[in-house]
């Protein structure tokens, strides 16, 4: 039996878990922080603003009804 013979290149296992955790890492961070910003930058806003225009509608139409 001959012996295996030894790769041609090292293993770069160290080197692509290091970059998987970064890229993960970035990822989720530039997820939350946009996930966040839309959020709270538009679709709160929004919503409240809808929130409000349903709310003064109510009040109006309860005022001519008397109540």
């Amino acid at each position: 039996m001959a012996a295996a013979a030894a790769p041609a290149f090292k293993p770069i296992t160290g080197m692509l878990r290091r970059g998987l955790i970064l890229d993960l890492s970035i990822g989720l961070g530039l997820g939350f922080v946009f996930g966040n910003a839309f959020w709270y930058g538009y679709h709160m806003p929004r919503t409240n603003a809808r929130d409000a225009y349903y709310r003064k509608l109510e009040e109006t139409r309860a005022a001519k009804q008397g109540n």
